[in-house]
């Protein structure tokens, strides 16, 4: 097939990418063409500078989050499988992004729904309401496989503690998240676990640390954590190795009952 090319000026340029904006659905298929187009110049390249007997195997076609319709794109594949478009990285760092911001809502109490209607906010113009549930819907697993993930076996140190905060169901009210903090050996800090369970109880971290314990985690030198009652038992009961120390802040508030008010300074 004979390739034809029409070289056009900027100006004229211009004039048919404006004339195609405005079509329905304009915008999204000008950009699935440029991206199809440098998807194709990178396959084209790639097997140009690969070393083995490769060569062009057709296109895969998927449909990516997009303004309205969505991408239609048509991902260039090689016989050997391993030419991969950079592009395609960036549209997924993009999803990711939403992602995380759906994960930080959660934290922040909001329900499914809201958290919907919050990117309908932002990204409504952008992104069908489909398209938008879909993301919404797919962070639960980014929760799910970060609250799952395995733990290393020795902390030296886990400081415990639930922080309270608003929480719409049908109604606002407050409620406990409970959070764990791990010191690992090499002194950084991890975020181990988040839990939400509505007040704050022995029986509430019993589950917690069991939680820790089936992900991996086999032996603390010590747990710091406030003057809950019954949290040192059912700490003993699942860790009876590790040490108990309460907070600092606790300490001090101890020890100043013992003092006279003019002798606590």
């Amino acid at each position: 097939m004979q390739e034809t090319k029409l070289n056009l000026t900027k100006d004229q340029l211009q004039t048919v990418i404006n004339d195609h904006i405005i079509k329905e659905n304009g915008v999204t298929e000008l950009f699935s063409t440029f991206v199809n187009s440098l998807m194709y110049c990178e396959r084209k390249q790639y097997l140009e500078k690969e070393e083995f007997n490769n060569k062009a195997n057709g296109f895969r076609k998927i449909i990516k989050a997009g303004i309205n319709s969505g991408l239609q794109l048509s991902i260039p594949r090689d016989r050997l499988s391993l030419f991969k478009p950079m592009i395609l990285g960036i549209l997924k760092d993009q999803e990711e992004q939403i992602k995380e911001l759906s994960f930080e809502l959660y934290g922040k109490g909001l329900t499914t729904r809201e958290i919907s209607k919050v990117l309908e906010k932002i990204y409504g113009k952008s992104y069908s309401k489909s398209t938008i549930s879909k993301i919404t819907l797919s962070y639960y697993d980014y929760i799910k496989s970060w609250s799952e993930r395995k733990l290393l076996t020795y902390y030296p140190v886990i400081m415990i503690d639930a922080l309270y905060l608003k929480v719409r169901r049908e109604v606002v009210e407050t409620e406990a998240f409970y959070i764990v903090l791990g010191l690992k050996p090499d002194f950084t800090r991890e975020i181990l676990s988040i839990k939400n369970i509505p007040t704050e109880s022995s029986l509430g971290w019993k589950s917690i640390l069991l939680d820790l314990q089936e992900r991996g985690l086999e032996k603390v030198n010590i747990f710091v954590s406030d003057d809950l009652k019954g949290l040192e038992e059912t700490i003993k009961t699942i860790y009876p190795e590790s040490d108990h120390q309460k907070c600092i802040l606790h300490l001090q508030k101890n020890i100043s009952k013992e003092i006279r008010i003019k002798d606590r300074k």
